[in-house]
């Protein structure tokens, strides 16, 4: 291979590495935000309804009822202790926070110290920067439907992702 094809070819890995970086982020702090809205309503459910059972138990309304509101107190714990949405919205926001750092340390080996790089250390960069990638997906949660859907929207559609500089070079 020639050398100016392999440069080419380090900048395309280069570039999908940023893209993927870039999806996988967005994902991630969506997936982060629902998470979130699901532990503040599950959280909310459960002492709204703990407070509830506890003046039905000291009040002297029918015990049935109270009865039912203890039991749905107690089913929307264990969703809470189950679903442990809190830990999954903190999993997901770390997983977005590196996948943002994984691209910006992708994009500034791209655009300033590839140009002065031999190709050698060129492929042992790009090795290092699939390896880390490869390694953050492997212990990422996965990213739901809805995270995947409104990044790609967020991407595709919007096209918010990009830096003044980058919009003014076009």
């Amino acid at each position: 291979m020639e050398n100016q094809e392999i440069i080419k070819d380090i900048q395309k890995e280069v570039k999908r590495i940023i893209e993927d970086c870039e999806y996988s982020s967005k994902g991630h702090f969506d997936s982060a935000k629902c998470w979130r809205y699901w532990n503040y309503v599950l959280m909310f459910a459960s002492i709204i309804s703990v407070c509830f059972s506890l003046v039905l138990v000291y009040s002297d309304l029918d015990k049935f009822w109270s009865g039912i509101v203890a039991i749905s107190s107690g089913i929307v714990t264990m969703l809470l202790v189950f679903l442990n949405p809190q830990e999954k919205y903190i999993s997901h926001y770390n997983s977005g926070n590196g996948f943002l750092a994984l691209r910006n340390k992708t994009r500034v080996f791209l655009e300033i110290e590839s140009k002065a790089m031999e190709i050698e250390m060129q492929m042992r960069v790009i090795k290092k920067l699939d390896s880390k990638r490869n390694d953050m997906n492997g212990y990422s949660l996965p990213i739901g439907e809805y995270g995947y859907k409104n990044a790609k929207k967020q991407i595709e559609i919007d096209k918010n992702t990009q830096y003044q500089v980058d919009k003014e070079q076009k």
